[in-house]
């Protein structure tokens, strides 16, 4: 699908058919899908849309690490109201912790953001929210807000790694859905599981976040597919002026072992179509097989949340953000020699 911006229209996303999306690794509230779950529409700040529009036509490196912007979409109304409610999950990070709603501020729908969807594609998503930067406001945060974000930022890994798990999503099977703090399979961590964590430690985080359901071999694939992407994103932030406070890396892979193999293979199949082949005629069978067949992920990395995020020409490189991407690199790179 591809970028554009300005309003959407309903061919794009029909209101009617909006449900609350259940995949938000950090919890963040009023986040929607559409029907077939293919984006996502969250409310968002002018700065947000400015973020990428401005993206879209002066920085082409950085666009294939961001969720692809479909414009804005205005709603309101009781519905889409109770559709907010619904979508802020439970939380279930903590095996003492009784699993109960999290109460909901009404949001004015009237400035919405359409993205696509970083879990679009897989069977099982697993899914990992990294906030980026030691400092976590920008120049427009109160006096209050600044010495609040200095304290989360100084008691965890913000201030020491430029990095702080935020929250994530594990599929751990179908067999673990009795198990104390799951549901529907998937084991939920909230914003401050990964606020207990210290520089030395934090590695178990995202050791735990690849507990899914899928072999040690598979784990490795993806762990050096992160990497791989990690490592990429990180060039084009030391390549780029912008300041993104508070950002994040979104990660994503396929939790199901049986799926993510099906994905391996749609890979290999669609690489063997792109590839000159002197049968080209005999393979058209196949071909058409391939196109017709549902997308299939192995796994993701973006960078998501622009809502402090300002292009600033002239200043040089986000070193804040880029502090927490290299942390990141190293974490994975650690992962994979242990």
């Amino acid at each position: 699908m591809s970028s554009r911006s300005g309003s959407v229209t309903p061919d794009v996303v029909d209101p009617a058919g909006l449900k609350a999306f259940g995949l938000a690794a950090a919890g963040h509230e009023g986040v929607l899908s559409d029907a077939s779950g293919a984006l996502i529409i969250k409310p968002c700040t002018e700065a947000e849309v400015k973020f990428y529009e401005i993206c879209q036509a002066s920085h082409p490196d950085f666009l294939p690490h961001m969720p692809t912007f479909l414009g804005t979409l205005s709603l309101g109304g009781p519905n889409v109201d109770a559709i907010t409610a619904a979508s802020v999950p439970e939380d279930l990070s903590s095996p003492d912790r009784t699993p109960v709603p999290v109460p909901v501020v009404p949001n004015n729908r009237h400035n919405n953001i359409v993205l696509s969807n970083i879990a679009y594609g897989f069977t099982k998503p697993c899914v990992l929210d990294i906030k980026l930067g030691a400092q976590l406001w920008d120049d427009a945060a109160s006096l209050e807000k600044r010495a609040r974000l200095d304290k989360v930022s100084d008691s965890t890994t913000s201030r020491s790694l430029g990095l702080r798990v935020a929250g994530m999503k594990v599929y751990k099977g179908t067999g673990a859905t009795l198990s104390v703090g799951i549901k529907d399979g998937y084991k939920v961590y909230d914003k401050y599981y990964g606020r207990d964590f210290t520089a030395e430690n934090v590695i178990v985080a995202i050791k735990e976040y690849l507990t899914s359901t899928l072999s040690p071999s598979q784990v490795k694939i993806v762990v050096e597919r992160f990497l791989e992407r990690v490592t990429d994103i990180r060039k084009v932030l030391e390549n780029q002026e912008s300041r993104m406070y508070s950002a994040s890396l979104l990660f994503a892979y396929e939790g199901d072992s049986t799926a993510f193999e099906d994905a391996l293979k749609q890979e290999e199949a669609k690489a063997k179509k792109a590839a000159p082949s002197d049968a080209e005629e005999d393979d058209e069978e196949d071909d058409d097989e391939v196109d017709d067949e549902k997308i299939k992920k192995v796994e993701d990395v973006k960078l998501i949340d622009f809502a402090h995020a300002t292009w600033t020409p002239g200043l040089g490189p986000d070193e804040n953000a880029i502090q927490g991407v290299r942390s990141t690199e190293k974490l994975l790179n650690e992962i994979l020699q242990s």
